[in-house]
């Protein structure tokens, strides 16, 4: 099935420029193993993932009454098993997303664009959206009551803080469903617990990359490295070296 369009999701046009930053053997096991890594929003780093602002919780109020804080428990009990892969939207490179995402002098970042990454995800049969963040403070006093189909777990993810506005985020979701045992014996009773890591999500690899760029401090002798996996990978799509903390040529720029 893969990308499905979603009224909650605000998704950028198709030719929507798109990156990924991440350090070297991360990129080599997302070749190895085919696809992207999907992370709870318990891994992530910031604490108010999944927190759900005065607007959705005024609004859970408004149509729910008695029964809200039931309608709070679910969307966070749904949260637990959302998993998320984030991009970085922008037409060029981000200095801020180098120094965030690749912590030592083997950083590559993955250069796409919305529409493949839609046709990317083809390969994947449970349902994937795709939507831009939105920066808010969760703390606001609400600006509207949203309608009751509005109120969804979606929203609380697809929200963060106005400190993180640098990242310009393109997040693609998808929910784990739970892991089944293979060949339980007979007459035994079956539980299926959610995962409690995130998971990688097959994904059409030559689709998804239209060129790797390597960080500003990337190592020449480790281009190699890149050549070689893309050779078994089956793919060859260009390298790029970095230019975005290459000192300028002169100290003016002719008019």
């Amino acid at each position: 099935m893969g990308y499905l369009l979603h009224p909650d999701f605000q998704t950028p046009p198709a030719e929507t420029v798109i990156w990924r930053y991440m350090d070297l053997p991360k990129f080599l096991q997302m070749l190895e193993q085919g696809g992207l890594y999907f992370a709870l929003l318990t891994e992530f780093s910031d604490k108010w993932e999944g927190v759900l602002g005065r607007e959705l919780t005024h609004s859970i109020a408004t149509h729910f009454g008695g029964a809200s804080g039931d309608v709070i428990q679910l969307i966070q009990d749904y949260s637990k098993h959302t998993a998320v892969n984030c991009w970085y939207q922008g037409v060029g490179e981000s200095v801020a997303m180098w120094e965030l995402y690749t912590k030592n002098e083997y950083g590559v970042a993955i250069k796409s664009t919305v529409g493949d990454l839609m046709k990317a995800l083809s390969v994947y049969e449970p349902d994937v959206f795709i939507g831009s963040v939105k920066y808010e403070d969760h703390t606001s006093p609400p600006a509207q009551t949203l309608a009751q189909q509005q109120i969804s777990s979606y929203k609380a993810i697809l929200q963060k803080r106005t400190c993180y506005q640098h990242e310009c985020e393109l997040r693609v979701i998808t929910e784990l469903l739970p892991r089944f045992p293979e060949n339980p014996p007979l007459g035994t009773v079956v539980v299926a617990p959610f995962p409690e890591h995130g998971s990688v999500v097959p994904v059409d690899i030559e689709t998804l990359i239209h060129s790797v760029t390597t960080g500003p401090h990337y190592p020449n002798w480790a281009w190699d490295l890149l050549t070689s996996a893309f050779k078994r990978a089956g793919i060859q799509p260009p390298i790029v070296e970095s230019d975005a903390f290459k000192p300028p040529t002169a100290r003016f720029i002719e008019g």
